[in-house]
């Protein structure tokens, strides 16, 4: 990179910085990196305080493939209560038009899709989800719309492509492979907290509910055999 053009990248991105400082709580587009590597350094420093965003613990940032690179992403958080965690993945009903030509087996399919945009990074609207209603051949089917803040627009047949590109680990999977890890202890509380930071809230919430009725004798094991029976480990 030219030193004109170091220069000015280092202006864009500090003027972003200024922005996102005054928006608290909102997610600012920062700058674009041709390398994973160069945008997770950026996400670390930004994390840890580093120069312009000390302390450590006043911003919240993270790197998302986008279709110009890698883009860095913050938000500023201090100075007041913290806003809710942007979970990795979200789960969307969407219609599904079969595999066969015409619109024979119109029906609604539940994806897991990640909750940054594909185009340009930024978080899509989870909190925005809600349900639209539609008529197919009398039958009334319900799926989830929402809007991103970046404004692109999420259509169907891309989202449904996109569920398929990676088979993500079930809740059952994750909470093994964790486990085993190390990375969580006995406690099915910690099994709980993997299980919602990774966008599976309602396996979540299934395993608070069984600690509750076990009055805390609930192993994070124990948790992974009571949602192979109930759900099969599908659980979101």
């Amino acid at each position: 990179m030219s030193p004109d053009k170091l220069t000015g990248h280092r202006a864009e991105f500090a003027a972003a910085a200024r922005s996102a400082r005054e928006q608290r709580g909102t997610w600012v587009r920062l700058g674009v990196y041709g390398s994973v590597r160069g945008s997770r350094t950026t996400v670390g420093r930004i994390r840890n305080g580093k120069a312009d965003f000390a302390p450590v613990g006043a911003w919240d940032a993270y790197s998302a493939a986008c279709e110009d690179g890698q883009a860095v992403w913050a938000r500023h958080i201090g100075g007041g209560p913290a806003p809710a965690p942007l979970p990795d993945t979200m789960a969307v009903r969407i219609r599904y038009d079969g595999e066969g030509p015409g619109y024979e087996g119109v029906g609604v399919l539940t994806v897991t899709i990640s909750t940054r945009c594909p185009r340009c990074g930024g978080p899509r609207g989870v909190e925005s989800i809600r349900p639209y209603r539609f008529t197919h051949d009398g039958q009334h089917l319900v799926v989830d719309a929402w809007k991103n803040p970046c404004g692109h627009e999420d259509v169907y047949a891309a989202v449904l492509a996109e569920s398929r590109q990676e088979r993500r680990a079930t809740p059952t999977e994750l909470v093994q492979a964790a486990y085993a890890a190390r990375e969580i202890g006995v406690n099915a509380a910690q099994a709980a907290n993997l299980l919602e930071r990774n966008g599976y809230d309602d396996a979540a919430a299934l395993v608070r509910g069984e600690i509750k009725n076990r009055e805390g004798n609930f192993t994070s094991l124990q948790a992974v055999g009571f949602l192979q029976e109930l759900t099969g480990g599908e659980a979101r």
